[in-house]
């Protein structure tokens, strides 16, 4: 089985360290950081440190889209991107040492033409093939309409490939209604699509039985510190995690993703599949990246782990 990551909307994440934010004042950074962004970067980093391989498509242009194209692949992960003609953008994070406090402005991503958006369709043809698995995330960049994931799901599904989903709002819905192998909500989407908040573990079975119902065959519920709510829609179960030190949050769901994505390529049945996702989380987010050899640490978090099956 191969398995494709795409990231329609990807940028380069740059950290600037500074002894303190002070407006009006040239301000030197201690530290630099260049972080390859994009969810489906992020899925592809965590499937290679579990011994897994994939490729990584989207779109890139300018500069910034050759840097990310090397960076990728200077760590391992192949990459089949499709270009335009402005450049991919940069997200700009200040960090004040001193309060440990932010700021961070976010570029708006570079349009996706109709000749791009055919060029992709044609790099998926030539890449599809039955029984693979494909990851589509993240957010739309402009030029592309909201159904473009339902459409996605619908060409890898003619072609006999499984379609993992994880984006928000109307892109969701949509491409739920293509009825995708997977969808990995989290609370807050969960939220924006049933209008009810999830604070018990009765709300979060409802959110899941309405992912299902919007066409969802699998659902993975990320629920931070309260773990994951993960359903094939006969087995139902919660894995949750230990309490651990979390030094960031951030890109804890695609991790979560990523352990969930190898689970599934392994053919394993649907507790071992949460337990990896759950698993792979809850180490990732104590150190913000997970080990070159990760399935030993994450075996040990495993074993740490509170499964309890809800259904049947």
């Amino acid at each position: 089985m191969n398995i494709y990551t795409v990231s329609v909307n990807p940028a380069i994440d740059l950290f600037l360290d500074v002894p303190e934010i002070v407006f009006d004042e040239v301000l030197r950074a201690t530290a630099v950081r260049r972080v390859w962004a994009g969810k489906g970067f992020n899925v592809s980093r965590a499937l290679q440190r579990l011994g897994g391989k994939s490729t990584a498509l989207g779109f890139v242009g300018g500069y910034a889209g050759m840097a990310i194209r090397a960076g990728l692949e200077a760590e391992g992960i192949a990459t089949d991107f499709v270009t335009v003609e402005e450049e991919t953008r940069t997200n700009v994070m200040i960090v004040d040492l001193r309060v440990g406090r932010h700021i961070k402005v976010n570029q708006t991503g570079a349009p996706v033409s109709a000749a791009a958006q055919e060029k992709f369709r044609a790099c998926v043809r030539r890449h599809l093939k039955p029984g693979d698995l494909w990851v589509l995330t993240g957010s739309l960049a402009p030029g592309l309409s909201t159904d473009f994931y339902a459409e996605l799901i619908e060409l890898l599904h003619a072609g006999g490939a499984w379609a993992a989903l994880d984006t928000s709002g109307a892109a969701l819905r949509a491409g739920c209604a293509a009825r995708p192998e997977l969808v990995k909500p989290n609370v807050a989407e969960a939220y924006d699509l049933t209008g009810e908040r999830v604070t018990s573990m009765e709300d979060a079975c409802r959110a899941v039985a309405a992912f299902h119902a919007a066409g969802a065959r699998r659902v993975a519920l990320s629920m931070g510190a309260q773990g994951l709510l993960y359903s094939d829609g006969e087995t139902l179960v919660h894995a949750a995690p230990p309490p651990v030190r979390v030094r960031t949050a951030v890109g804890a769901g695609d991790a979560l993703l990523g352990g969930l994505v190898w689970a599934l390529a392994q053919g394993m049945p649907s507790i071992e599949v949460a337990r990896w996702g759950a698993a792979t989380s809850a180490v990732y987010v104590q150190d913000d990246s997970l080990p070159f050899d990760a399935q030993p640490v994450v075996r040990q978090m495993i074993e740490r782990l509170q499964i309890t099956v809800l259904k049947p």
